[in-house]
């Protein structure tokens, strides 16, 4: 069998509490032809030290500050394409643990599709690896990118190998080749979607594909760099998804979405902000979309005056046809929407308890999690809440209930509080559940919500609970679809 040389590059920034498990992975690998480089952006949990004392083999760049994800694998890139033999690089985040026939995998699959040129395999949650994390990237026509396949049971998921819209960049396999004809990762991004840009130049301007390969495992500690559910995320995120819309989508496409990104901005995610005095969220949403406002012309300019023409556009058809999450009732909750007036006058407790983030607000009956990740918590056969409320007089209030039902029979909850209870039949799959609280419940600072299996209804084996929150009807995450 042909063995090509492949460079695995880890990219670390104060990742010193996973390195030793993946380094490991990567030296328990079948396939051996292979060399390691870790790039330190300055970290300051004494990584540098510990990598010389324990991998003095390894290849290590130190840089003086963190310079980003896809700046610090251009490094590498620019020092080994030309003048070396590796045929292939592997980019890992350092929160990862491969299976041992990672990397034979995914080579004997390059052998079988001598087209694929960026390569992904499956990825579990390293916590919870009955779970999935991701089996490839959709993206819909806003720029949204989300993991195919999360938190889906790993053995009633029938994913077969093969091309795929776009990968994840936590273990992605990429040929020589692809590199030599789009140029290297696009550090303007900083961090996040510089693995979308990648995969979508690739479709775009090389006959090479983009392939998710199945046989090829992955365990991954979701977010534990950069924090599960954190302020710092979001803001690159968005900016990092404005980047990509202007970059790779089509010029009358972008012109034509733009009116709806900026009311979706406006309207969706300042106003409420404004709404409830939070100017400091404010400014920093306003800031993340004039970012996005004053790059247009000069994207406009760059499209209208480039050189290279995309070869094919077959990848637009493989976008998600919708325009924003809300379309669907699997709601994305952001940081936005975590209300501080409630947090600073209540401390832990809120209106709203997102579980494995800000649940002081949680009571008995909760599955506990590992390290908070992923966020969610299980409920068994009864679990209790406590909310904090500031009650406005007139408004209706609601209970949602965000939870992922994994058995196809039906299951019910009851649901009560004080005098107040009522029943709900729990759909399958990813579901958002409403109902409407009497006022006379609201108009106490706190409310304590007790949620109870159904007597002669299923065992809430895998009843997975997301968040609960209580919300006014003119919050914005309160959307009945």
């Amino acid at each position: 069998m042909n063995e090509p040389r492949v460079a695995l590059i880890i990219i670390n920034f104060n990742g010193k509490l996973h390195l030793a498990q993946c380094v490991e992975s990567i030296f328990n690998q079948t396939y051996k032809n292979f060399s390691v480089i870790i790039v330190d952006n300055n970290s300051a949990d004494d990584s540098v030290r510990f990598i010389k004392e324990n991998y003095p083999n390894i290849e290590l760049i130190e840089n003086k500050r963190n310079i980003g994800f896809g700046k610090a694998i251009n490094q590498v890139l620019k020092q080994k394409l030309c003048g070396s033999d590796f045929k292939f690089f592997g980019v890992l985040n350092n929160d990862i643990k491969l299976d041992n026939r990672w990397l034979e995998n995914l080579i004997e699959y390059s052998h079988k599709n001598p087209k694929a040129g960026i390569l992904s395999g499956k990825i579990l949650l390293y916590h919870w690896p009955k779970y999935i994390n991701s089996t490839g990237v959709n993206i819909n026509y806003s720029g949204y990118g989300w993991d195919r396949d999360f938190f889906e049971l790993d053995k009633k998921c029938d994913r077969k190998s093969g091309p795929v819209l776009a990968v994840t960049g936590c273990a992605t396999l990429v040929r020589t080749e692809v590199f030599k004809q789009i140029g290297l990762y696009d550090h303007d991004y900083f961090m996040y979607y510089e693995d979308c840009d990648l995969c979508l130049r690739t479709w775009k301007y090389t006959d090479f594909t983009v392939d998710y390969v199945e046989s090829a495992v992955i365990y991954h500690k979701f977010s534990a760099s950069s924090g599960v559910f954190s302020i710092k995320k979001h803001f690159y995120i968005k900016r990092s998804r404005f980047i990509f819309i202007l970059k790779n989508f089509p010029l009358s496409f972008v012109i034509n979405i733009f009116p709806r990104i900026t009311r979706y901005e406006f309207g969706d995610f300042m106003l409420p902000l404004i709404k409830r005095l939070d100017f400091a969220n404010v400014f920093r949403e306003f800031l993340v979309y004039f970012i996005f406002l004053g790059r247009f012309p000069f994207f406009v300019i760059k499209k209208l005056f480039a050189r290279k023409k995309a070869k094919k556009y077959d990848w637009w058809e493989m976008l998600h046809p919708t325009y924003f999450k809300s379309a669907a009732k699997n709601i994305n909750p952001e940081f936005v929407d975590i209300m501080k007036p409630h947090i600073k006058k209540y401390g832990a407790i809120s209106n709203r308890v997102l579980m494995g983030i800000n649940d002081a607000g949680i009571g008995r009956g909760w599955s506990n999690i590992i390290d908070s990740i992923p966020r969610g918590r299980y409920l068994f056969n009864e679990g209790n809440c406590r909310f904090a409320i500031d009650y406005v007089k007139n408004e209706n209030y609601y209970l949602q209930i965000h939870y992922r039902n994994y058995e196809n029979q039906g299951k019910k909850l009851k649901i009560s509080a004080g005098n107040f209870s009522t029943t709900v039949n729990l759909d399958y799959g990813w579901n958002t559940e409403f109902i409407k609280l009497p006022n006379s419940l609201i108009k106490n600072e706190k409310l304590d919500i007790n949620l109870e299996l159904v007597k002669g209804s299923h065992a809430f084996k895998n009843l997975f609970i997301n968040e609960i929150s209580v919300l006014s009807e003119d919050s914005n995450l309160l959307r009945l679809v």
